[in-house]
């Protein structure tokens, strides 16, 4: 799919996605490959699969995660990552 399709379809301005797909293909969950004046991109399942696997034995102690999608998902979590400014988780981490 082409950058700027996938920029549309997220809401996204292209430099901001061009930033993620650039770390992505770094990563290697993504391929990227020139047609033209356009850079278009394919997923590499392999490697999200491997990293989605990788994730859930090492970060989830091989329990099944949970998905929640309640809006009050932090509630119990005061410091939720959600509900504070880039700067914020940012200061964080230092």
């Amino acid at each position: 799919m082409a950058a700027g399709e996938i920029a549309q379809a997220l809401g996204l301005s292209p430099s901001g996605l061009s930033f993620h797909l650039k770390d992505l293909a770094h990563a290697d969950l993504v391929t990227p490959r020139q047609e033209g004046r356009f850079v278009i991109y394919t997923a590499n399942f392999d490697a999200m699969t491997a990293l989605i696997g990788f994730l859930t034995d090492n970060c989830c102690a091989g329990a099944a995660c949970a998905v929640n999608t309640s809006a009050d998902c932090c509630a119990a979590a005061p410091s939720c990552a959600r509900d504070k400014t880039p700067t914020e988780r940012s200061d964080e981490q230092r």
